[in-house]
């Protein structure tokens, strides 16, 4: 267990980080939308866009607006209403089936390389609490949800016989689940499952790169692997909308550096590095 007192400066510690990264992202997208006006003032809003952009490691003509016309209906006003409740704002909702697609990772991962007790420590029951936070949403959006794929996957896993197709039916399920959103909805579900993983890993890996929590530490891996794996299901003919998840493999591919196995007991990777490529991915979803 993670000591109250430990917990607590990590927590701190983590506030001040999401904090300044919050302020990065909304400068980044205060400047991306100040841009397309006429005269002296517009152009050095073009600048200064074209800097935010570089910065973040996303192409100038995401920030510029390139391809309005084409890209409208997942751009602008495609996420109007972020009410927090995954029974109406997709992006939380996406969010949370990202999670529950980050911890079965973990689990399966682990399963194959036969650390059969790790593994069942991130099989979800549908009595769990994430589970249980999502209920309502699927209550509200007319889906079945999944319970039944995971009492199968976690029986699976408790006979060890049939785990592989019960995983792959649970994905599926989950899949299934998941609305046909833009890419901007879900460059925003995935930027907060990246800082969900930096959360994790500060708790799970002490300051001198020993990983103290595996758990936590398996969880934040599993959360960046399923977030990769959603982007690479997101469909998109709009090409600012392509850049951006460009943009975020990039940031995910960086953070996964951080990483050093799932077994690690130790590594040179750190929770910033996670929390700034959350960051740069809000930017980038923030420009469509």
């Amino acid at each position: 267990m993670v000591s109250d007192q430990r917990r607590g400066r990590k927590m701190i510690r983590k506030y001040k980080t999401l904090t300044s990264l919050s302020a990065l992202a909304a400068s980044g997208a205060v400047v991306l939308s100040g841009c397309g006006g006429e005269g002296e003032g517009a152009a050095s809003e073009a600048y200064a866009a074209e800097d935010v952009a570089v910065d973040a490691g996303v192409s100038p003509a995401i920030a510029e607006g390139e391809g309005e016309g084409e890209g409208e209906g997942e751009g602008e006003g495609e996420v109007a209403a972020r009410s927090g409740d995954p029974a109406d704002d997709d992006a939380e909702y996406i969010y949370l089936l990202g999670l529950m697609r980050g911890h079965l990772t973990a689990f399966i991962e682990l399963y194959r390389a036969d650390a059969f007790a790790q593994a069942a420590a991130h099989a979800k029951h549908p009595d769990d609490e994430l589970y249980a936070t999502m209920a309502p949403a699927f209550a509200a959006r007319s889906e079945r949800g999944f319970a039944e794929e995971l009492d199968a996957l976690v029986l699976a896993a408790e006979e060890r016989d049939g785990v592989e197709l019960a995983y792959e039916a649970t994905v599926n399920a989950i899949r299934d689940a998941t609305p046909q959103t833009g890419a901007k909805t879900m460059l925003l579900a995935v930027s907060k499952m990246i800082a969900t993983a930096g959360e994790e890993y500060e708790i799970g890996v002490d300051d001198a790169g020993a990983v103290i929590e595996p758990h936590e530490y398996q969880d934040a891996y599993g959360f960046l692997v399923a977030a990769r794996e959603m982007l690479s299901e997101t469909n998109t003919n709009d090409i600012n909308a392509g850049e951006a998840i460009a943009v975020a493999h990039e940031q995910i591919d960086l953070a996964m550096q951080s990483f050093h196995g799932l077994a690690a007991n130790t590594t040179d990777g750190a929770a910033s590095t996670l929390f700034g490529a959350a960051a740069r991915i809000e930017i980038v979803a923030l420009g469509l």
